[in-house]
């Protein structure tokens, strides 16, 4: 049996798959002669020497190429050293694996792959079509008897005439009829095209001195009253808010007509409220939102009911 204690031979090579294991070389003890005087034992010559079994030369191999694996991969050539025989050789088997392991082994870095983008298709859209801008009020100054001829409106329009006039003052309107009839000096709105075959092409206008005539929209002269609750005197186009369906109206220091028409901004329907002389005080059906027309020479009032 052989004995653990002794040594395997450095020169020993791992065995590879395939080659039987060869015998161990003899030992020097072995195979030198004995010292002369002593006769030689037949029976010790002729023994076979000890022969390191099969199993201890593959582990020794498993061990080898485990130790190789661990430094090619963690710690490369460095430790090498500690699995060199009793006389400082290295395994060159070792040494060469891991110096190819550490340096020449190639390094692929991930490939780098950019996320496809994909473009949105190019659509051709139509460029938004937007309507052009309102043109201001047009502002027409004249004195005395003059006709003023203007381009064709085709939506509900407003208009303000002023007038430092001392006689008959007369604003006529070939579409909507007569606006102003007054003696002295005026100010006041009026609406026109409110019905459809009044379209207004042009004014006549009578005075006495120097007057202003100012066409716009309902936007931009109406007068306006968020709440619904209003206040003025004279004659004027009125934008009521709120929401109520009637509405307590007075006229006060008035002699001439006093004449209230109110529409509804939500159905579009309405007419004449009031057509009285003089003073007044009452409640009518009125739906707010709405657009009103007073003719007025007093103070008026408007409040929800």
């Amino acid at each position: 049996m052989t004995d653990p204690a002794m040594p395997m031979p450095p020169d020993q090579p791992a065995n590879q798959p395939g080659v039987p294991p060869q015998p161990a070389p003899i030992p020097a003890s072995a195979a030198s002669p004995p010292p002369t005087g002593q006769p030689q034992d037949a029976t010790f010559a002729g023994a076979p020497a000890p022969v390191v079994p099969p199993k201890r030369a593959n582990t020794r191999a498993l061990i080898v190429g485990g130790v190789a694996l661990v430094i090619a991969l963690c710690c490369g050539g460095a430790v090498i050293g500690a699995l060199g025989d009793g006389d400082g050789n290295k395994p060159e088997s070792i040494a060469a694996t891991s110096a190819v392991s550490s340096s020449s082994a190639p390094t692929t870095a991930a490939p780098t792959t950019a996320a496809p983008t994909s473009a949105a298709p190019a659509t051709t859209e139509p460029a938004p079509t937007t309507a052009p801008p309102t043109p201001k009020p047009k502002v027409i100054n004249g004195r005395g008897d003059d006709v003023v001829r203007i381009k064709e409106l085709s939506e509900l329009s407003v208009v303000k005439f002023t007038c430092k006039c001392s006689s008959n003052t007369v604003l006529k309107s070939d579409g909507d009829g007569l606006l102003v009839n007054e003696i002295g000096s005026y100010s006041g709105k009026h609406w026109i095209n409110l019905e459809d075959g009044s379209l207004t092409t042009q004014f006549e206008v009578e005075a006495s001195g120097s007057w202003t005539l100012t066409i716009g929209t309902v936007e931009q002269l109406a007068t306006k009253f968020p709440t619904g609750k209003a206040a003025g005197k004279g004659d004027d186009v009125l934008m009521l808010g709120g929401d109520a369906a009637a509405a307590k109206i007075t006229h006060r220091r008035g002699d001439s007509n006093f004449v209230v028409y109110a529409y509804s901004l939500d159905t579009g329907e309405g007419g004449l409220l009031i057509n009285e002389i003089g003073a007044y005080t009452g409640v009518r059906p009125l739906s707010a939102p709405a657009l009103v027309q007073i003719t007025a020479d007093g103070n008026w009032t408007i409040a929800p009911a």
